[in-house]
């Protein structure tokens, strides 16, 4: 196995790997070793998730039919707090809205307009520092989920990127809004 090849397998276990970080590495996985990184991961239980109209990959657990031998879990499922999720969907509505009115192909959105577009859906609170400490603790959070990166020389200025639509489709708004739902039951 070539080293674009290793680095490709390398990316995906980290994690979302772009397209635009490593050419190499993606030309590498999408027409070179893509038979063999795919069946790689899949002894694993994994099976590699490929965008390539949007440029990125991920893994994702293989899923088996109830009664079929499976195996255990490998990636984890992240139960995320209540903001960094209000952010995923704001960022995920932000880039729908974005698709619709420029034929650019990033989003961009400045550190002020993510604090407004959150602030509108949390309570009114005294300590409006601590509340925008939080939100800026959920933008790096986000940014770590790779779902936002702060581009270079331009001061809490970000790229919304594309992934952020594979990972916050409808099945997990719905899965939200139950969630939502069970959270205003227990406050009542």
């Amino acid at each position: 196995m070539n080293i674009n090849a290793r680095t490709a397998i390398t990316l995906l276990l980290k994690g979302l790997f772009y397209k635009s970080d490593h050419e190499d590495a993606w030309d590498e996985l999408i027409e070179g070793s893509y038979g063999g990184i795919f069946d790689y991961f899949e002894v694993m239980g994994l099976v590699v998730m490929v965008d390539e109209s949007e440029g990125f990959a991920y893994l994702q657990n293989m899923s088996f039919e109830e009664g079929e031998e499976s195996l255990p879990k490998l990636i984890r499922s992240r139960e995320l707090s209540y903001k960094v999720s209000l952010l995923c969907v704001l960022l995920r509505k932000k880039i729908a809205d974005f698709d619709m009115q420029n034929e650019d192909t990033k989003a961009i959105v400045t550190n002020q307009e993510i604090k407004d577009m959150v602030l509108l859906f949390l309570p009114s609170k005294t300590n409006e520092v601590k509340t925008l400490k939080e939100i800026d603790t959920s933008i790096k959070k986000v940014q770590e989920l790779g779902f936002l990166r702060l581009l270079k020389n331009q001061d809490g200025v970000y790229e919304i990127k594309r992934s952020i639509k594979a990972f916050v489709d409808a099945q997990w708004l719905n899965e939200l809004d139950l969630k939502l739902q069970e959270y205003r039951e227990v406050e009542s």
